[in-house]
């Protein structure tokens, strides 16, 4: 105990006014080039958009090479101790920083291995947590959402391996998205489907250089059979995925009721 004493009393020593300074300096000029980077990023997204997912899954590795860098580089060029006093150092204030960060650990090691085995990346729109939303950062510890509703969530990395996590896109830019209807029995389904297709490949929003799927099924509700139609088309880019939907409701119940589909039904909600 009194060899760690004056361990910690002689590297308190060494850390002078001038390398304190250093220090912060180089803190503050990693932070601004890691602003810079970010910036530059922002541009890119704006200039190249389909590339987007690329430029935002690359800040996360660079961010944390930058201040590993800085750690490093403040320990061995402008600290520089003795061997034998960083071993000792470590060694007494490892067992109390073990157990007062035990689950930020936690958090930053399941953080490293989402980098190294990711379930998901930045630009991914993923289930975690109970919150559907864009994965917009991914640190060390914590992953950041944005759901639909504009609500910025954090959720810790740990939750990440304890749960199930479901990724609507794994990477791609675009992600498929499914929209139902239902149609009284007595509709001429043929005709429904291919009302269906065709006000789907009309959206603006639809990636055609994948397919549209419909498909036919009934349900029983309230005492009537119905007929479902189930449209699975892609939509561009992930971002877009309520207006898709939206689209594709607005075009799709447009044509069933300019086909006289719903005369004398009610026209159902979805």
């Amino acid at each position: 105990m009194e060899d760690s004493r004056k361990a910690l009393q002689a590297f308190l020593e060494i850390i002078s006014f001038d390398r304190i300074i250093s220090i912060l300096l180089l803190c503050l000029m990693a932070w601004l080039l890691l602003v810079l980077i970010q910036f530059c990023l922002n541009q890119l997204n704006k200039a190249l958009p389909k590339y987007r997912l690329i430029w935002n899954r690359s800040f996360p590795f660079v961010r944390l090479f930058v201040w590993l860098s800085v750690i490093v580089y403040s320990i061995v060029g402008i600290i520089d101790p003795h061997e034998n006093l960083v071993l000792a150092v470590v060694g007494s204030i490892s067992i109390v920083v073990g157990l007062a960060t035990q689950e930020p650990a936690k958090n930053m090691i399941a953080g490293f291995i989402i980098m190294i085995n990711p379930p998901y990346r930045v630009g991914d729109m993923v289930t975690l947590g109970g919150h559907y939303g864009e994965v917009i950062k991914l640190e060390w510890s914590v992953t950041w959402l944005r759901t639909f509703d504009d609500n910025t969530v954090m959720i810790p990395n740990a939750e990440a391996l304890k749960t199930a996590v479901s990724n609507a896109n794994s990477g791609a830019l675009d992600e498929m998205v499914v929209v139902k209807f239902t149609l009284p029995m007595h509709v001429d389904h043929k005709k429904a489907i291919a009302l269906a297709r065709e006000a789907t490949q009309c959206s603006p929003y639809t990636f055609l250089n994948k397919p549209i799927i419909v498909n036919l099924g009934n349900e029983y509700d309230l005492g009537e059979f119905l007929q479902t139609i189930t449209v699975k088309a892609y939509v561009m880019d992930v971002r877009l995925e309520k207006k898709f939907m939206s689209d594709i409701n607005i075009r799709v119940l447009s044509a069933f009721k300019n086909a006289r589909f719903y005369d004398g039904q009610q026209t159902p909600t979805h």
